[in-house]
Parts: structure tokens; C-alpha cells; sequence
């Protein structure tokens, strides 16, 4: 809802950092779609300013940063942002329904915006492949998480949204997957391993090194955490890597072996991972298709869709999927 959606102006923020965190410095807007987040310049750092939703819970909240406190200890090899404290200690302050949090800033590209080769997906599956194991023995405080409509666990939700999907025979192929989907992939979902899950490790939330472009950097935003079957991560990036991808055979073995070699992979979960990864593609047309429905003077909603949808009949005439 819009009365949810912070919108403080850099002056509110610039005094908010100050008071909370005893830092100044030049203030930038990052775009964001239910939260608000700015880039705060200091003379000898960065940091991200980050300003939630109403309605997220100060439990989830809570598990963001407590995950990024915990991955410091099980995964100090790989880069994340750390969570700063403010003066009095504090991880979170709600400040007029908001949670207001601190995060330093991680250098990088993001992997949209980056040349694939062979190399650079094989380190994706890498550093993919060891936060999998690295959250395997984490303990949620809550099973509180993000939007219930882009949970992978629950893509059925979306199912009462199909008549939004204008393309007709992008209809047609998600009406086919959810008629597979519901016989041949539900009943196996309580049967696949648990975890909490990053939800949305896709090509914007990746970074790549600067002076490396084969090379992961880091993952940032931790907004859609969840508590769910743990190869959801693995689809939901697959879904957004092959986005665009010519070689789909080169990109996506890459990526699974190496994620393979670093978390191994059970039976059941390479057997439907194609599977899963078209769902999470279906979740995103679907819902981009509603929301379209909902905000027609906004173009950009539909155009953002067609790589997905050009992914899904790629899939199935090559018979990934629906074979």
C-alpha cells in the first residue's frame, strides 16, 4: 500500500545519520521498489541508508541483519554487507513505522551489466554453491519473510493471476507448467531440504569484481529472505542468469556443476531444478502482468517481461521443460 512505502527527503536522512550513526556526507537515492534505500559519501567510506516498508516486521528485520552477522563467522571468505550499529548499539530503529538500518556499502558491478563467459558462470555456481552451505545450519528466529506472492514455495498464489498475462501464447505455456506443476512438483516439495534462502539472488543483486569481470564480489540485498526449500536459490538464479542466454546448455551446466562441487546436489533436487526455474519465470511474468494491469501508464512493466518470456519457450523447445 502507498501510506506503507517510505518516502523520508535527504534532509530527513541526512539528520537521521547524523543523530543515529554520528556520520555526514553526500546523499544518493538507489532505486528501490517497496523500501527506500540512499547511498550516503563520506571523506573516507560509503554507506547504504536503508529505510523498510511498514510492512516488514521488526523480526524480519532482525533475521537480515542477524543473518549477515552469522554469515561473517560461517563464510568469512565471501563478501556481504555488514550491518552497522548506531551509537546506542542498536541493529534497527523504527523512526514513524519504519525500520531504519545501516549496511556497508560493497564495491562492484552488477551482473546485468556484465559480459557472460564460462569462467564468471562457474563462479557463480561457486559462490552460490558455499552460501547454500553456509546457511544450511542457520536457525531462523522467525518464519516470518518476504512477499508471499514471490515465494517460489507458494508460486501456485499467483496461478489466480494468469488471465492477466496478455501474451497469448505465454498464457498458453504457464497454464500447461501450472497443470505440470501441481501433479508432478507440488507433492515433492515437503520431501526437499529446508533452509532459509537469500529469495532473489538474480542478476542485479550479484556483483562482480572491478578489476576481475570473471569474478563474484559479493550479494547484496537480503529483502526477500524466507524460509523454504534450500534449491529454490539455485533456480531462482538460474532464472535470471539465463535471461537473455544463447547457450543455455553452456550457461546453466556451469553454473549447477559448480554449485554441485561446492553444496552437493540430492536426486530429487536435479531432477526438477528446470522445473522450478521455469516456475520462478512464471512468478515473474505473471506478476509483472498484474501489475501492469494495475498501473497501465506504466510501459516499462511489460517490456521488462519479455526476456522471461522468451526464456520459458526457449526451455520447453529445447525441451528443458514440459517434455
Amino acid at each position: 500500500m502507498p501510506d506503507q512505502v517510505p518516502n523520508f527527503n535527504n534532509e530527513t536522512i541526512a539528520k537521521l545519520a547524523k543523530e543515529l550513526y554520528g556520520i555526514e556526507g553526500e546523499i544518493s537515492s538507489f532505486v528501490s521498489f517497496e523500501d527506500q534505500n540512499a547511498l550516503i559519501k563520506t571523506a573516507n567510506d560509503r554507506f547504504v541508508f536503508k529505510i523498510a516498508n511498514k510492512r516488514w516486521s521488526r523480526d524480519f528485520l532482525s533475521m537480515q541483519s542477524e543473518i549477515l552477522d552469522y554469515l561473517k563467522v560461517t563464510a568469512p571468505e565471501m563478501t556481504f554487507p555488514a550491518v552497522i550499529k548506531t551509537l546506542t548499539g542498536e541493529t534497527i530503529t523504527f523512526i514513524d513505522g519504519h525500520g531504519i538500518r545501516l549496511l556497508t556499502y560493497l564495491e562492484g558491478d552488477i551482473l546485468a551489466n556484465m559480459p557472460r563467459s564460462i569462467e564468471l558462470y562457474q563462479d557463480i555456481g561457486r559462490f552460490l554453491g558455499q552460501f547454500s552451505k553456509a546457511m544450511q545450519n542457520f536457525n531462523p528466529p522467525t518464519t516470518d519473510g518476504s512477499d508471499e506472492l514471490w515465494k517460489l514455495d507458494n508460486v501456485i498464489a499467483c496461478k489466480k493471476y494468469l488471465p492477466d498475462v496478455t501474451d497469448l501464447d505465454a498464457r498458453d505455456r504457464i497454464a500447461r507448467l501450472y497443470v505440470y506443476y501441481e501433479k508432478n512438483i507440488l507433492p515433492k516439495l515437503d520431501s526437499l531440504r529446508k533452509a532459509v534462502i537469500h529469495g532473489d539472488a538474480n542478476e542485479q543483486n550479484f556483483l562482480i569484481t572491478p578489476d576481475n569481470p570473471t569474478k563474484i564480489a559479493g550479494l547484496i540485498d537480503f529483502g526477500e529472505l524466507q524460509f523454504a526449500s534450500q534449491i529454490n536459490d539455485l533456480a531462482i538464479t538460474l532464472a535470471y542468469a539465463l535471461l537473455d542466454e544463447d547457450d543455455i546448455a553452456m550457461a546453466a551446466n556451469n553454473i549447477i556443476e559448480s554449485y554441485d562441487r561446492e553444496f552437493r546436489l540430492e536426486d530429487m533436487e536435479r531432477d526438477i531444478l528446470y522445473d522450478l526455474m521455469a516456475m520462478r519465470l512464471v512468478t515473474n511474468i505473471t506478476m509483472t502482468s498484474h501489475s501492469a494491469k494495475m498501473f497501465p501508464d506504466n510501459k516499462y512493466i511489460l517490456t521488462s517481461q519479455k526476456s522471461a518470456r522468451e526464456l520459458l519457450k526457449k526451455l520447453e523447445d529445447e525441451k528443458y521443460i514440459l517434455k
